[in-house]
């Protein structure tokens, strides 16, 4: 397989989720030629459709960007990079209201202001709930980048690494188009990396199957630091049962006094959660430590119930009259009425390729935006930071990338290096396939990861798991698939399991080193948080013989 088709664009944006969406936008706005690609089908796949539609900005009269920057750094346990945290904070509303140009709606109140709810940690009203969730925010900004003249949309489109120039900068990408089976040069003045995170590791995680951290893992083979890989946002309330419906959640803000008064009961009937309701690191502990104690249930999980809310059933079946919901009830649970099993999932990576608050990582010309940069949150995220960060630091990505390229004459992508990649890619064709059994090296691992990197960690089980990421990196590197031509499935499942197994030894290499706990990062042979030692991120860099290991000061 060589690389049969080639493209030039001024930005190349890889990933069309939230981020990558607002991205395309910003650069296109300035002028710049943009590429923007996605592994499967625009505003149908990814993490972002997953989003409840929460999003955080303040606007309420009674607060101010300086009160969400202290809501950041508190809920954050201090580990959050102050001026990360600062720009999401200042630039928050401006961009949260400016997808409403895009076609992005919000549910407003009766006065037909913004229906502000007030989530755990939030010190002011400042939740927005997009209509739609998810969906509705990436189907209007999919929809301004296709009517874009000055931005190409290739979906379906699988990158399998990226390309420098011959100083080392960032210059464009290699990938396979998944419609057409050809191996495509993308060249560029400047990469966008807007690719998401790995919550796919984890066996417990509500996120899709793509989320594999491919972007992590090519921003750390092309020289970019990573930070804080062992922080990971396990949501306190993902459905564990039935099987059909494992991976869904369930909002335990909607437990709230002044929401749907409702709780998550053990075995016996009773409530784990106190009211008001804790943080979300906080709340997963409560769950994780009971379930843990044996008061859970036969599969696992602990009981989320609102069908005694003392909100009455009307008022219930109108709050949960929205997409997520309808979706459980098309599975035969029925959230306003029944008690739903849940546990701590893996939600969202707090950590990833460090970056500026212009996005840049540290190698030349390549950018990152949230989900797959961090850390703007610390040890624990904020209800609504999500989605809001992926509009503010989207939109900053895009515009440092459109600069970039207006600066970069370049001399282009070095052809040793992306024909590198294409031999690559190629060495894991074969007429027979064979070499490993994908699906049984990929169950083995997420176990792994889920046993020794999930809500309780201690240093025997993160080495044993990175001992395994080592040996099923070793494994698959005998691995090889036939060559079917258009959409081969079996090589992006290889393709995705080597990136899964590099950052699980990346996530584990990370916990591993830190050594206290920190928000969701729960050692059990280090428990209390030590400020003395560990206010500082964990850095991971890669060399010749592999991974680095050390830690890096906060920017304040």
């Amino acid at each position: 397989m060589k690389i049969t088709a080639r493209h030039q664009t001024d930005v190349l944006v890889i990933g069309a989720g939230a981020s990558g969406l607002r991205a395309a936008l910003a650069a296109a706005g300035a002028g710049a030629s943009v590429i923007l690609t996605n592994k499967g089908p625009l505003a149908r796949s990814g993490i972002t459709l997953t989003a409840a539609g929460g999003m955080q900005a303040p606007l309420h009269p009674d607060d101010s960007a300086a009160l969400f920057y202290d809501d950041i750094i508190a809920c954050g346990c201090g580990l959050a990079d102050g001026d990360l945290a600062r720009t999401l904070a200042e630039d928050a509303a401006d961009r949260v209201l400016e997808t409403e140009r895009y076609g992005v709606t919000f549910v407003r109140d009766a006065a037909g202001g913004y229906a502000l709810g007030q989530f755990p940690g939030q010190s002011r009203p400042r939740n927005l709930f997009v209509r739609g969730g998810g969906i509705g925010l990436a189907a209007g900004l999919a929809k301004a980048c296709r009517s874009h003249g000055g931005i190409k949309v290739i979906d379906d489109f699988l990158v399998t690494g990226l390309v420098p120039d011959t100083r080392g900068a960032a210059a464009g990408a290699v990938g396979l188009g998944l419609r057409s089976g050809e191996l495509t040069l993308l060249a560029a003045r400047a990469v966008v990396l807007a690719t998401g995170g790995c919550q796919w590791l984890w066996a417990t995680n509500d996120c899709p199957a793509d989320a594999t951290g491919d972007g992590i893992v090519y921003a750390h083979r092309a020289g970019a630091e990573l930070v804080d890989m062992e922080m990971v946002l396990f949501y306190p309330s993902v459905l564990v049962w039935p099987p059909s419906l494992k991976g869904a959640f369930v909002h335990y803000e909607f437990l709230a006094s002044d929401v749907l008064d409702g709780n998550i009961y053990d075995n016996a009937g009773r409530p784990v959660l106190p009211k008001p309701l804790p943080v979300r690191d906080e709340a997963m502990r409560l769950l994780a430590r009971a379930i843990k104690d044996g008061r859970g249930g036969p599969h696992g999980g602990l009981l989320w119930y609102v069908g005694d809310s003392p909100k009455g059933a009307a008022a219930v079946a109108a709050k949960l009259d929205i997409l997520q919901y309808n979706y459980i009830r098309a599975h035969g649970v029925d959230p306003a009425t029944d008690r739903v099993e849940v546990a701590p999932g893996a939600h969202y990576l707090m950590g990833g390729i460090h970056i500026d608050p212009d996005c840049r990582t540290s190698v030349a010309g390549l950018f990152a935006a949230p989900e797959c940069a961090g850390n703007f949150d610390g040890a624990n995220r904020l209800a609504g930071n999500g989605l809001t960060a992926t509009q503010v630091f989207g939109a900053r990505a895009g515009l440092a990338a459109s600069r970039r390229a207006a600066e970069n004459g370049g001399a282009g992508p070095d052809p040793a290096a992306a024909e590198a990649e294409a031999a690559r890619v190629a060495a894991r064709l074969d007429k027979n396939g064979g070499g490993a059994d994908l699906a049984a090296l990929r169950d083995r691992l997420r176990a792994a990861v889920q046993e020794y990197a999930g809500v309780g960690r201690d240093a025997a089980g993160l080495a044993r798991l990175a001992r395994l990421a080592g040996e099923t990196r070793a494994e698959l590197a005998a691995a090889r698939v036939p060559d079917t031509g258009v959409f081969n499935q079996r090589l992006i499942e290889l393709i995705e399991l080597e990136n899964m197994a590099e950052i699980a030894g990346l996530v584990a290499g990370c916990a591993l080193l830190r050594a206290e706990t920190r928000g969701h990062h729960i050692r059990d042979d280090f428990p209390a948080r030590d400020d003395d030692n560990w206010l500082r991120h964990t850095l991971v860099t890669r060399t010749s013989a592999g991974p680095l290991f050390a830690t890096k000061p906060l920017r304040g």
